[in-house]
């Protein structure tokens, strides 16, 4: 059993100012889980030369996705903070939750342990906030995690591997894209990308997409036989080769091929700058320039009532009798 809940995301830059996004940056792609193991002069690259140059691009990027989201602040911050909250009240005052972040944003994983002991926990559910498995998602709040729990010997952690097969993440997503669907255009799944070496060496990560997108075509497809489902990946980094079809592609040729297209991104169940600006505003310029007409994309889970709902009572329990 557990006495207290820790939900860890991925990480966001605390504002968008340059300073704060190259901060993010470097612990980012400087973390092993991010990109492998790059050569050994990568990190003093990234520090010297790829942050600093890339965060006053990239800035701009994080300013325009603050007046986009429309909250105030980073999403992912706003999200996850208000997700929190929401499971705290669905769970109970007796089981304290806490949220933390991989990289950039406070508060990080230590300080959300170093919380939690001081309130006389034992036992900490950890359930990093993605759907999918992989050396990026799952193994690295694992691992970030026990490097933090170093710290805190009297702490035990007990680990959420991913849920990407879960019938509610999955009848959640299906509901939102039923909603943003008009029973005829095209669906793109896409998906945030790997190295392609790591699909070849074992990670899951690419399976489970699969597999979701599976599940969905065969929902869809119920209601449609005709409708065209695909899989796509996005967000590439650096010159090695990455899981395909590439998301810019696709949509490409979508856009010279249909008047409409409806996307999905069910790596995240928060929005961020990969939904917000990279596909409402990068990938929907391409499709449009290719000649495409209706562009939607489905909003991710965000804080969706009975998403928060059922995520406390059945997600957060997954694997207790382990």
């Amino acid at each position: 059993m557990f006495d207290a809940i820790l939900l860890v995301q991925l990480g966001s830059p605390e504002d968008a100012s340059p300073k704060s996004v190259e901060k993010y940056l470097v612990e980012f792609l400087g973390d092993r889980h991010t990109l492998g193991n790059p050569p050994f002069y990568w990190n003093w690259l990234l520090k010297h030369i790829i942050a600093p140059k890339r965060s006053l691009r990239s800035a701009k990027k994080y300013q325009e996705l603050v007046e986009r989201a429309g909250v105030g602040e980073m999403p992912l911050i706003y999200y996850t903070r208000h997700f929190a909250e929401g499971i705290s009240r669905e769970i109970g005052p007796e089981i304290p939750v806490r949220y933390a972040f991989e990289f950039g944003a406070k508060p990080s994983i230590t300080d959300a342990l170093q919380e939690l002991e001081a309130l006389g926990k034992k036992d900490i559910r950890v359930i990093p906030l993605y759907p999918q498995r992989s050396l990026v998602t799952t193994v690295a709040v694992r691992d970030l995690a026990l490097a933090a729990l170093k710290k805190f010997p009297k702490l035990r952690m007990h680990f959420v591997d991913g849920f990407p097969l879960n019938a509610i993440w999955l009848e959640e997503t299906l509901q939102s894209v039923l909603e943003c669907w008009d029973k005829k255009c095209p669906i793109l799944f896409s998906f945030h990308g790997t190295p392609l070496k790591w699909a070849k060496n074992g990670d899951p990560y690419h399976l489970d997409c699969e597999a979701e997108v599976e599940w969905f075509r065969q929902k869809l497809s119920a209601m449609n036989p005709n409708v065209q489902v695909e899989i796509s990946y996005q967000s590439r980094f650096g010159p090695v080769k990455w899981l395909g079809p590439f998301t810019s592609a696709r949509a490409e040729e979508f856009g010279k091929e249909h008047q409409d297209l409806l996307v999905v991104c069910p790596s995240f169940t928060a929005d961020n700058l990969e939904t917000i600006h990279e596909i409402d505003v990068e990938l929907q310029t391409i499709f449009k320039n290719a000649g495409g007409k209706t562009f939607t994309r489905v909003p991710c889970l965000n804080i969706r009532p009975s998403w928060v709902e059922r995520f406390a009572k059945e997600i957060v329990r997954i694997g207790l009798e382990g």
